[in-house]
């Protein structure tokens, strides 16, 4: 270990890892819903094609476009969630400042800690209830495939808020570093 990490505490080090933690599991999701976005367009021009032109149309493109559109959009949760563009009240925490909207932002990570919690634990329960029951047009997969995009996308954001959370404290602490304040350990 180098004097410069000595000296940096524990604390900063562990937020700045949760920071790189945030960055690396935004990328495989962005790089994940690229994909699945792909697959989606495929589809669904296979499916105009067979069923426009051929005359004979795939009977699994469009359900299989659904369910590629639902874990995009659950999976894409994290990533809204990170760049800040899920729904939110802008005006009471636009007008605070210092301490206040400190704590309100913590607030608002919390409830939406609490809303994903709550997604991940009756989404789960959901996609059980889809074990019995396949999908005819789509291979026969079992409707819990599709299902499980809610726990899952849920699941990420909340890994996504977690580390954001962290990430979001490195930068205060960076901030917050002036050489006549000492860091707090």
């Amino acid at each position: 270990m180098s004097e410069a990490d000595e000296n940096t505490p524990f604390r900063l080090r562990l937020l700045r890892k949760m920071a790189v933690g945030d960055a690396l599991l935004a990328r495989c999701m962005e790089g994940l819903c690229v994909g699945l976005l792909g697959l989606m367009v495929l589809t669904t021009t296979a499916s105009i094609l067979t069923r426009f032109v051929f005359f004979h149309p795939l009977n699994f493109a469009d359900p299989l476009a659904k369910y590629l559109m639902m874990w995009c959009a659950f999976l894409g949760l994290g990533l809204a969630l990170r760049k800040g563009e899920h729904i939110a009240v802008e005006l009471l925490r636009d007008r605070l400042k210092g301490m206040p909207a400190l704590a309100l932002e913590y607030l608002i990570d919390g409830l939406i800690f609490l809303f994903l919690g709550a997604a991940v634990y009756y989404g789960l329960g959901y996609a059980r209830s889809g074990l019995g029951s396949h999908d005819p047009f789509v291979f026969g997969i079992s409707m819990a495939v599709p299902y499980l995009s809610v726990p899952v996308g849920a699941g990420v954001a909340i890994l996504q808020l977690v580390l954001l959370s962290g990430a979001r404290r490195a930068g205060r602490w960076e901030d917050a570093k002036p050489s006549t304040r000492e860091q707090p350990q």
